[in-house]
């Protein structure tokens, strides 16, 4: 946060006109007297020395120095002065800021303790009873109670759990005797109108771009200080670092004006990998499958794309074990995958019965290429197996390759325990390779999952 208490405003204190009793709260302060300065910080008095007074702000403790032209403004006094401040006086202060971190005011005013200010800016932060703003000139911390009243253009019974990042909101709040912001109204445009950019860049101006969509639309993108960019192979990126030619994916936001605003910027590697499977647990913002009997991690972020048919606005959360992933991104390490989209679906009835290509054998376990995806076949000795021109076949009779059928009961990680295993053709005696599908799938052009 800013140590400049422009907090309160910047101009917006005198200059936007504080209305109603609060023009009463400051009848001396003119025209002139804002002249003096181009800074104003208000605060409440936390200590009084010969030469001026500590002031708690709601960005920290500022010292403020008066001298023999400062001028006071205290209501009801006459050529009032320093002596008539008392510790716990709520004022502004008109001046500048010198060296040291120190203030020094050409005008001191004093502020009644329930006068209100408007705080206005775009939201930038929300946490549990606060949210911060950004003004013209600085970030604003403003606290929240259970008084606090909201009115939000379009929603009924407006609550602080309406607010969202990126809104315009205009603030009336008091100074607390600790010198901190209590909202006593906040007052908010519409919802944002959220929309996912998609499509290549085809020229960049300064803080926005131009998005091709796959319409063949041209759309000016805007972005700010909140937008979050994520670029392969660079650390924090801006947008410095988008090129022409880009493959873009992410979120924005229209506002009223209908400025696209970006919130995310993805740039999509030109080679993207895909990786399938259940998901057989979910760990954090990470999807854990199995694949050829290893466990692979799918790791997403706050960029990742997720597509789930019926589900509006999808997130993680609305994935659940058992579901059938297809993720698009790029591996990281041998088990690690980071996921640009994820496409998912949930679980439905599983067949008791599944064929497909034997692409790994283990001691108690075959990995069968199916139709819908690799299933783990788990094998004990209850299990029958058969194999034409074998008598009494076992697991090691079986071959890569050999296209096989097996029958059995599910497991919670989507492992089928088999009763019998058949095998329906005999494979590849010590074969090499395996069946397409099999293993990790190689990087390849890919779009993200769609809808």
């Amino acid at each position: 946060m800013s140590t400049a208490l422009a907090l309160l405003t910047g101009a917006t204190l005198l200059a936007s006109g504080l209305g109603g009793s609060d023009v009463a709260a400051l009848p001396d302060v003119s025209a002139a007297d804002a002249a003096e300065g181009s800074a104003r910080i208000a605060g409440v008095i936390g200590s009084i020395a010969d030469s001026g007074f500590a002031l708690d702000t709601p960005s920290g403790a500022i010292t403020v120095v008066t001298g023999e032209d400062t001028r006071f403004r205290i209501p009801g006094v006459d050529d009032p002065g320093l002596d008539d401040l008392t510790i716990g006086d709520h004022v502004l202060a008109i001046g500048r800021r010198g060296e040291g971190g120190l203030f020094h005011a050409a005008v001191v005013a004093l502020l009644r303790p329930d006068v209100s200010v408007p705080i206005g800016g775009k939201i930038t932060e929300l946490a549990r009873e606060s949210l911060t703003i950004r003004t013209e000139r600085s970030l604003v911390t403003i606290y929240v109670d259970g008084e606090t009243r909201y009115r939000i253009r379009g929603v009924e019974n407006a609550t602080f759990a309406d607010l969202e990042v990126g809104m315009k909101v205009l603030a009336r709040a008091v100074l607390r005797d600790d010198g901190s912001l209590l909202a006593k109204t906040v007052a908010a445009a519409a919802r944002p109108r959220r929309i996912e950019l998609r499509g290549q860049v085809t020229a960049i101006d300064g803080r926005t771009f131009t998005l091709r969509t796959g319409e063949g639309r041209d759309v000016e993108v805007l972005t700010d200080d909140e937008t979050v960019f994520r670029v392969p192979g660079v650390e924090n990126p801006t947008i410095a670092d988008l090129e022409v030619g880009d493959l873009i994916a992410g979120r924005a936001v229209v506002e009223e004006e209908g400025v696209v605003r970006a919130t995310h910027v993805v740039v999509v590697p030109d080679q993207l990998a895909r990786v399938s499977g259940h998901v057989t647990a979910i760990v954090g913002r990470t999807l854990v499958i199995i694949k050829d009997g290893v466990r692979i991690d799918i790791v997403t972020d706050a960029e990742t794309e997720f597509r789930i048919p019926g589900v509006e606005n999808p997130s993680i959360s609305d994935i659940g074990v058992g579901y059938q992933v297809l993720a698009v991104g790029t591996w990281e390490d041998a088990t690690t995958f980071q996921a640009v989209g994820v496409g998912a679906r949930p679980p439905q009835e599983l067949p008791t019965t599944i064929r497909g290509r034997a692409v790994q054998i283990g001691d108690d376990y075959l990995i069968v290429a199916t139709s819908r995806g690799q299933v783990r076949v788990l094998v004990n000795n209850d299990t029958k197996h058969r194999i034409p021109g074998v008598r009494d076949p076992g697991l090691d009779d079986f071959r890569l390759g050999a296209l096989v059928q097996a029958s059995g009961e599910w497991t919670a990680d989507l492992a089928l325990t088999a009763h019998m295993v058949a095998a329906l053709s005999p494979g590849v005696e010590n074969a090499q390779g395996v069946e397409a599908g099999a293993g990790r799938p190689n990087a390849a052009k890919a779009p993200l999952p769609a809808r």
